[in-house]
């Protein structure tokens, strides 16, 4: 139980219990009272105790004050208006307890969550920062790529730095141009990680590849062939005219 410093009594209901009291019973009475407030408002049931208490009184005078102003229960005397304020005063107590404990506990509460915060933020950013060091291809900026890094794994696991790293740069790898690269904001909002990849890339080089090897029969051909994009259009054009054979069009993939 909280310690109880403050005794309440009321002076006008003291002075009208008291009229009839002498100088050496009121002083027995108030050395009774401040016993019992000290003792969770009862009296010992000890006659000699309650002399002692009131400083080697007359039996009488003790006798006299526990009739007057006590009632006898198992635990002793107690004075029915100093038992109740003294209820009062502990239940007012304890809930004071209560209330302050709930203000510690919400004040650490929060203190170790700002820790936690400060700590996890730190160590976001830390990583954000070894893997935006690591990105091949660097679109968006930088500041909108850790904004979403944080909102995405704050308050869950981040996945394994380097198949993060390893995963956005094969989609870099993946497409022709650097301008299909998409934000690296946007590649996390999109969970890109878990993207089934197609290489782009690839059939564009395959298809390179195939150009390249059709260039490389040009030495059957006339200068006439100047660009790429009528590349098709012109060979048919001088195989029509007879200036490319048959053989050479069959090496080359085309149907005549």
């Amino acid at each position: 139980m909280a310690k109880i410093w403050k005794m309440g009594i009321s002076p006008d209901q003291f002075i009208a219990d008291t009229q009839d009291l002498t100088n050496e019973e009121l002083g027995v009475y108030f050395r009774l009272i401040c016993y019992a407030w000290k003792k969770e408002a009862y009296l010992p049931k000890d006659q000699e105790r309650l002399q002692r208490i009131g400083q080697n009184c007359h039996p009488k005078t003790i006798q006299y004050l526990l009739k007057q102003f006590f009632i006898e229960d198992d635990n002793g005397f107690y004075c029915k208006a100093q038992k109740e304020e003294f209820d009062w005063v502990v239940e007012k107590s304890e809930k004071a307890k209560v209330s302050a404990d709930k203000r510690w506990e919400k004040t650490q509460s929060e203190r170790n969550a700002n820790y936690s915060n400060s700590y996890n933020n730190k160590y976001i950013n830390n990583l954000f920062e070894e893997i935006w060091s690591q990105l091949k291809v660097k679109r968006g900026t930088k500041s909108e790529g850790l904004k979403a890094f944080i909102k995405l794994f704050k308050n869950k696991e981040v996945p394994e730095k380097k198949y993060i790293i390893e995963k956005f740069n094969a989609k870099c790898d993946s497409v022709a141009e650097t301008k299909y690269i998409p934000h690296f904001s946007r590649w996390l909002n999109s969970e890109g990680w878990t993207e089934e990849l197609t290489s782009e890339k690839k059939e564009q080089d395959n298809f390179g590849i195939k150009i390249r090897n059709k260039f490389a029969n040009l030495g059957l051909w006339k200068k006439g062939i100047k660009t790429l994009n009528d590349f098709d259009d012109d060979i048919l054009k001088k195989y029509n005219e007879g200036e490319i054979s048959k053989e050479a069009m069959e090496r080359m993939n085309f149907s005549v």
